[in-house]
């Protein structure tokens, strides 16, 4: 579970770094936002135990993995 809980915390400062680079680089906020937004959520909740415990289930981590990949993909060819 500790794996999990951490590969979240990395595919959040992924979308974080990313979403940063997407807002500063192409000027535009509503490119950058939601991956920036979604990756300090997605930080934040593997801190808090409440959260954690949903989000590293098995149908959480699925939903989440396809959020990161819909995401990744807005940011690489929107």
């Amino acid at each position: 579970m500790e794996t999990i809980v951490l590969n979240m915390r990395w595919a959040g400062y992924l979308l974080f770094a990313i979403g940063l680079i997407n807002w500063r680089y192409q000027n535009s906020f509503e490119k950058g936002a939601p991956l920036w937004i979604f990756g300090l959520a997605l930080i934040i909740g593997t801190y808090i135990p409440a959260v954690s415990k949903v989000i590293t289930t098995k149908v959480g981590a699925t939903i989440i993995a396809i959020i990161v990949a819909l995401l990744l993909m807005l940011a690489f060819f929107a």
